[in-house]
């Protein structure tokens, strides 16, 4: 584990290095809200610029959190993007219009230097498909995050870092995968624990097809943020047997023994900015020997999913270490499942797009 001192001493050095475009979907609450946080304290040390955006349903939750960030970080730009149900992909699609578009209306060189995607939606439920034909927990937690990474690339892509993109979710926690049916149709097949392991495959395998076509220009992470009290633990959404016994078994229990502080939370997903420890993938050419900037060592860059050290894409633990579980990848050729989990995720977008219903 990577000690926090370094991680916020790392900070400080990015935040120093240029002025830095920021956007947090699901930014008005829970980990989005504490990596802002993170962001404008330590943009509060002798920091180059700010802006951020903010993605979120609650205007009022996003006002409280931009007045903390400017008596954080007074100079820093904060600006409130109202989304309405980001489980629908017409609605991120509309959202990345309005950020690009205001993006390239406040600078001549308009970029995104860090996208973290967190929105989310409650666990432990049956399947229940929004009016674009998605499981709306899927789609939360996959394709409304894989839209609007692509959506947002010709931005992350303008970033002299390079950018970094990091979605939170359940990083290493593979289990079975059905390759005949991607998106869980089969309610003999549903439950909110294998939608999750479909999910992280995918997560990993459309994000490898990324770091393929823009090598040395995007970092990919999938994230298991470890157990953070946030918020979205007392969602009206979550079964009533569960939120009484979180509020008044769990945490008064074990909470303080088992959970990362929410500061500790939004350094670590900060320090993912980190261009020695997470560099993009490189070239044939290049790999290995350019994967370190300058001062960099060997063993400070981290071990990507494909088992070596700077591939491009991250799978992490709370810590920032490696959790890839290749033998689980091991049982599927992966040149074929990038190739199908591509094809399945551009086909449900090319699908919602046209106006139809995905039903596959």
């Amino acid at each position: 584990m990577v000690d926090l001192d370094v991680i916020r001493s790392s900070n400080t050095t990015i935040v120093r290095s240029q002025p830095l475009v920021a956007v947090f979907f699901g930014g008005t609450s829970g980990i989005g809200h504490y990596t802002l946080r993170a962001l404008a304290t330590a943009e509060s040390h002798g920091g180059k610029g700010l802006r951020a955006y903010l993605i979120g349903r609650k205007a009022e939750a996003a006002e409280a959190i931009v007045a903390e960030c400017r008596k954080l970080y007074p100079a820093g730009e904060y600006i409130f993007v109202q989304a309405n149900d980001l489980s629908l992909l017409r609605d991120v699609d509309r959202v990345c219009i309005e950020i690009m578009s205001l993006e390239r209306g406040k600078s001549a060189n308009p970029r995104i230097d860090y996208l973290m995607l967190s929105q989310g939606g409650a666990p432990f439920q049956p399947r229940k498909d929004t009016q674009e034909g998605i499981d709306a927990t899927m789609s939360l937690l996959y394709y409304s995050r894989m839209r609007a990474l692509t959506n947002l690339l010709p931005l992350l892509l303008q970033s002299p870092l390079p950018a970094t993109a990091v979605s939170v979710y359940a990083a290493g926690y593979e289990g079975k995968l059905y390759p005949e049916d991607l998106s869980l149709r089969n309610p003999k097949l549903y439950s909110y624990n294998q939608a999750r392991s479909h999910m992280i495959y995918m997560h990993t395998w459309f994000m490898d097809r990324l770091a393929e076509q823009h090598r040395g220009q995007l970092r990919l992470v999938h994230i298991f943020p470890g157990l953070v009290l946030g918020p979205a633990f007392q969602s009206p959404e979550l079964p009533v047997w569960f939120r009484v016994f979180w509020r008044w078994v769990f945490v008064p229990l074990f909470g303080r023994l088992v959970s990362v502080p929410t500061g500790e939370c939004g350094d670590r997903m900060l320090g993912l900015l980190s261009p020695n420890r997470y560099p993009p993938r490189r070239d044939a050419i290049t790999a290995g020997s350019g994967v370190q900037q300058q001062g960099s060592r060997k063993e400070d860059v981290a071990v990507g999913t494909d088992g070596k050290p700077g591939s491009g894409v991250y799978s992490l633990n709370w810590k920032g270490e490696s959790n890839i579980n290749l033998k689980a990848y091991g049982k599927f050729d992966p040149a074929e499942m990038k190739a199908k989990i591509w094809e399945h995720t551009m086909k449900v977008f090319e699908t919602i797009e046209a106006g139809d219903v995905f039903k596959d």
